[in-house]
């Protein structure tokens, strides 16, 4: 199997000023760049729970793409869990030391950006 090695990009000094909290830290230094690194994987895998769950997105207006993910984001705990693991996966062990301090609003966090970057790279089309 070749198995590609993929390295976090590093986000711009801009986002990481004036970061208020230890969970916004949290999310611009750790989960932004994961989330970005993996969007191909995440969006592979949206696909499939599209096609698994039977919505054709293709066939709907945008407005109802976007029911449809918000949907698929907030109803199906499986598939929640599913992405949360994609980005978990790839903690470092003093990340993960850190995400158990601030499980439920981190997993919060990784939905919500997931979710808006599908929007944006299957409906919005960016």
């Amino acid at each position: 199997m070749n198995r590609e090695q993929k390295e976090r990009p590093t986000l711009p000094e801009e986002i990481l000023e004036g970061i208020a909290t230890t969970e916004e830290d949290f999310q611009n230094k750790v989960l932004r760049p994961i989330i970005k690194m993996q969007s191909d994987l995440l969006i592979a895998h949206l696909h499939n729970q599209l096609k698994v769950s039977k919505i054709q997105l293709d066939q709907l207006p945008d407005l109802k793409k976007e029911a449809a993910l918000t949907g698929l984001f907030s109803k199906n705990q499986s598939f929640k869990r599913e992405i949360i693991g994609m980005v978990i996966g790839q903690f470092t062990l003093e990340e993960h030391a850190i995400y158990l301090g601030f499980t439920k609003e981190i997993n919060r966090r990784i939905n919500q950006i997931v979710l808006n970057r599908c929007l944006d790279l299957v409906v919005h089309k960016a």
